[in-house]
C-alpha cells in the first residue's frame, strides 16, 4: 500500500506540466511580437533611356552653305559700279527703270560680267512715296494694262536675267495681278525673285502654277544702315545658309553696304561657304 506522501507528489506532476506549457507559450508570444517587421522591399530603380546625342554641328570650315546676294534701288547714281567688278563673287544688283542711271548700270553690270535684274516697281499696302502714274503695277489696273506697261519696261532692259519686286506689300497678295506679270516673264525665259515684303505673299502658289523659276528673299540685310546690324544679319544668313543648304539675301546700293558684303565675302568663303548666282541657285533648287 503506497504511503501518502507518494500520492502527493504524483497529483502535482499535471500541474506543473500545465505552468510549463504556459510559460513555453507566453515566451514565444513575447519573442513573436516583440520581433519588429523586416522593411519592404525597396522599388527597383526605373530604367532610364538617355535619348541619343545629337550630331555635334559641323565645324564652319568646309560647310556647304550656298549664298545668292541681290542688291535693290541701282539707277539713282553710277558710283558705286565700281564695286561690281571688285566683288570677289556673283552679286546681283536689282535695277529700278526710268531712273537717271537705269541703263548706264545696267550696261556697268554685264561689263563687270555680273548678272542684273529689274527691280520691278509693285503696289504696296501704304504708299510713302509718290511715284508718276504708271510707273508701278496697282492692282487697280485692268490686265491689258499690266500687259503693256510691263512689255514696256521689259523691252527697256534687254540683258536681264529676272525680276523681283520694289514694295509690293499689296500686290504681291493679288492673284490676278502677280499671274499676269509672271506669265509675262515665263514668255521671255525670266526668273522672279519675290522680295516677300508681305506674309500674304501669293507668289509662291501663282510661280507653281505658272511654271516659273522661283525663289524669295530669306534676308534683309540693311534695314538698318547700321554697321553692327548688317553684320548681325550676314550672321544670320550664314546660319540659314548652313542648315537649310542655301539663302536669298537682298541689301542695297548703299556706301557701307558694299564695304561690308565685300568684307563678308572673304569671310564667308574663307569658311566654306560658297556664293552663286540667283539665277544658278534657283536652278540648283529647281531643276
Amino acid at each position: 500500500m503506497a504511503s501518502p506522501g507518494k500520492k502527493k507528489n504524483t497529483a502535482a506532476w499535471p500541474v506543473v506540466i500545465v505552468w510549463v506549457v504556459a510559460a513555453f507559450l507566453c515566451l514565444q508570444g513575447y519573442f513573436f511580437f516583440s520581433r519588429k517587421p523586416a522593411p519592404p522591399p525597396a522599388p527597383a530603380r526605373p530604367v532610364v533611356v538617355k535619348p541619343p546625342l545629337k550630331p555635334p554641328r559641323p565645324p564652319a570650315l568646309g560647310v556647304t552653305g550656298r549664298i545668292a546676294v541681290i542688291l535693290d534701288d541701282w539707277g539713282y547714281n553710277r558710283a558705286h559700279c565700281k564695286f561690281l567688278s571688285n566683288f570677289d563673287a556673283p552679286v546681283t544688283p536689282a535695277i529700278l527703270p526710268d531712273l537717271p542711271f537705269s541703263r548706264e548700270v545696267l550696261q556697268c553690270a554685264m561689263d563687270a560680267g555680273q548678272d542684273a535684274m529689274l527691280h520691278l516697281p509693285v503696289e504696296p499696302s501704304v504708299m510713302h512715296e509718290k511715284y508718276p502714274r504708271g510707273y508701278m503695277l496697282t492692282t487697280e489696273m485692268s490686265q491689258r494694262e499690266v500687259q503693256r506697261l510691263l512689255k514696256k519696261v521689259l523691252d527697256e532692259f534687254q540683258g536681264i536675267v529676272g525680276v523681283n519686286n520694289h514694295e509690293g506689300s499689296k500686290g504681291t497678295e493679288d492673284p490676278l495681278l502677280m499671274t499676269t506679270v509672271m506669265t509675262g516673264l515665263k514668255s521671255r525665259g525670266l526668273f522672279f525673285v519675290d522680295s516677300f515684303t508681305s506674309a500674304k505673299s501669293v507668289c509662291p502658289q501663282v510661280a507653281s502654277r505658272v511654271g516659273i523659276p522661283f525663289a524669295h528673299r530669306n534676308i534683309f540685310l540693311d534695314n538698318r544702315n547700321e554697321r553692327a546690324a548688317i553684320e548681325h544679319q550676314f550672321a544670320l544668313a550664314a546660319r540659314i545658309a548652313r542648315e537649310k543648304g542655301f539663302v536669298v539675301v537682298i541689301g542695297h546700293d548703299r556706301v557701307l553696304t558694299m564695304q561690308i558684303l565685300t568684307e563678308q565675302i572673304r569671310k564667308l568663303k574663307a569658311q566654306g561657304y560658297t556664293f552663286m548666282r540667283v539665277r544658278d541657285l534657283i536652278k540648283a533648287q529647281h531643276p
